[in-house]
């Protein structure tokens, strides 16, 4: 065999290495992303802004539905997701047979859910759906007893505390500054557990973890607007919580 030949030999071979090495990182890559679906819809926030942040999630990929899409899915569409994200509400009729089920399926199979900000005002008359999420905001109409009523802070800043310096979900957090809406006296399960708090007597908890059914599940109080999507603690915050539930 000549010189020119054995050249082109190693060079084809090179080549052959590269692409398959090339192929393996990017199935690597591909495996160690944690598949999400966000599900929002329901009440006003900054989408644009909200939808820029779930796209950027460190480790994450996203396919982004409104709440009617959510639920007119079957369940075994969700066997590609490790983890549901939440952004939506409901609290001017009655859900469905078919939606309760479909939340209390999704628990069964052990899916990772992560609600945010007004989903814990969400189903004011499904006892059901607040057992999942850990906790439920108090809104007026459904809540004769004013003294029971929750309330909310817009455009607050507020000193957030991380409570869990070894959770999952609080992993290379340090106490950090944000301005969001909070709620103060809100109802929380006795199961939760807290992540995050602050110095601020008015607010409660402002993220907890728990486990219904199969699922583990995260409620993180902050977001609702650009200020919060953009503040690079509470992605890292959402990011983790996606990859705690999702495993």
């Amino acid at each position: 065999m000549s010189i020119h030949n054995l050249s082109s030999l190693k060079v084809n071979k090179t080549k052959v290495f590269i692409s398959v090495f090339l192929m393996l990182f990017i199935l690597q890559i591909s495996y160690s992303q944690t598949s999400v679906l966000v599900v929002r819809g329901g009440h006003p926030y900054d989408t644009p802004d909200f939808e820029n942040m779930c796209n950027s999630l460190d480790g994450v990929n996203v396919d982004l539905v409104l709440d009617a899409h959510f639920k007119s899915m079957k369940l075994d569409k969700f066997k590609k997701y490790d983890a549901v994200l939440f952004l939506n509400q409901n609290k001017y009729y009655e859900e469905t047979a078919r939606t309760k089920k479909l939340y209390t399926d999704l628990t069964n199979e052990g899916v990772g859910l992560v609600f945010l900000h007004f989903t814990l005002s969400s189903q004011p008359n499904w006892d059901g759906y607040h057992d999942i999420v850990g906790g439920k905001w108090f809104l007026g109409k459904f809540t004769p007893d004013k003294a029971k009523r929750s309330t909310y802070f817009i455009d607050l800043e507020v000193d957030v505390k991380v409570l869990d310096k070894k959770h999952p979900v609080t992993k290379g957090l340090k106490d950090f500054t944000m301005t969001d809406v909070f709620y103060g006296n809100i109802h929380m399960e006795s199961e939760i557990h807290p992540l995050l708090g602050s110095d601020n007597p008015d607010l409660a908890p402002i993220a907890w973890t728990q486990k219904y059914n199969n699922s583990k599940v995260v409620y993180i109080m902050p977001g609702y607007s650009k200020k919060a999507f953009e503040n690079p603690s509470y992605k890292k915050l959402v990011s983790n919580a996606l990859k705690y539930v999702g495993k």
